[in-house]
């Protein structure tokens, strides 16, 4: 069990929960939301859940291997099984690669090969671009953004070919959810970086904060891709994707949100943790509020 153990470790279950959470997510959203869910579309969302869990699982699993001597040293990943010792480097570059083949298959099979073709392209960039990125420039957090937006925009994908969203009007709404995504990662991702500033250095990685001795340029970059995450939210009911009481919603949260940066110009050392979990509990609930007030009339 031990063994057993190891290996689900290596997948990353929240990180990968986070991406196949977004995937479902997009493909609600991209529903005809005049219409029901049929038993279709149950059966889809669940393949494209599991299709969605092993190509991400894959991509958490290979990045560990090939960051496995820089995760060892670095306090809070020195425990994760191939650094610690209690899975083989090789034994993991196969179980990645039979996850991925494995996810590539279900999605490939039962949906449009576009959506394959985006998962593939979520692993490659996220493998052989944001990984060997994060030693080389603190340009990463930039980059890896794209995979961690891209799994929405597959969901949206997957469920978009009907005839709501074929309309002129409505075929590219699915970039506002990913713009949503992506913008948000970055100050989440900031703040990280100056939590973990100290570990980071350690393991020789590139980030933000190894040229922000005082966190002022952390604190200035997280207030600044909040307020950019405002805008880009009220994207969907400015294009008539949500309705009003999406835009009560995100305007409530982007309150909330805003705060959390602006107690960062106050005291940066105190709240910086706080602020990285008010953007943990805004993604879900902003994407919440994109699945639950939708525009139901054709623009």
């Amino acid at each position: 069990m031990g063994r057993v153990k190891s290996f689900i470790e290596l997948t990353k279950p929240r990180l990968s929960a986070l991406a196949v959470f977004s995937g479902s997510a997009g493909y609600v959203m991209a529903r005809d939301p005049n219409m029901s869910f049929t038993m279709q579309h149950y059966i889809e969302l669940l393949w494209l859940t599991l299709g969605l869990s092993f190509v991400g699982a894959a991509s958490n699993i290979v990045n560990q291997a090939v960051e496995h001597k820089l995760d060892k040293k670095m306090d809070r990943t020195a425990d994760r099984p191939i650094p610690s010792g209690r899975v083989q480097m090789g034994e993991a570059l196969v179980f990645g690669h039979v996850c991925l083949a494995i996810g590539l298959y279900i999605l490939f099979h039962f949906f449009r090969q576009e959506v394959g073709y985006l998962a593939l392209f979520t692993y490659v960039t996220y493998v052989f671009m944001y990984t060997p990125m994060k030693t080389k420039t603190a340009l990463n957090t930039i980059a890896g953004a794209f995979p961690g937006a891209f799994p929405i925009l597959t969901g949206w994908v997957a469920n978009s070919n009907n005839d709501f969203h074929t309309l002129p009007q409505t075929e590219w709404w699915g970039f506002f959810p990913f713009a949503i995504v992506f913008v948000w990662q970055l100050p989440h991702f900031f703040s990280i970086a100056w939590i973990y500033k100290e570990d980071y250095q350690r393991a020789g990685y590139k980030m933000m904060s190894l040229y922000d001795e005082t966190g002022k340029q952390a604190v200035i970059l997280i207030f600044v891709g909040t307020l950019g995450l405002m805008a880009v939210s009220l994207m969907p009911y400015m294009y008539k994707m949500s309705n009003g009481w999406y835009f009560l919603s995100a305007c409530i949260l982007n309150a909330g949100f805003l705060c959390s940066s602006v107690l960062l110009l106050i005291n940066r050392e105190r709240f910086m943790k706080q602020y990285f979990y008010a953007s943990i509990i805004y993604l879900p609930l902003i994407v919440l509020a994109l699945i639950f007030f939708p525009q139901t009339t054709t623009p």
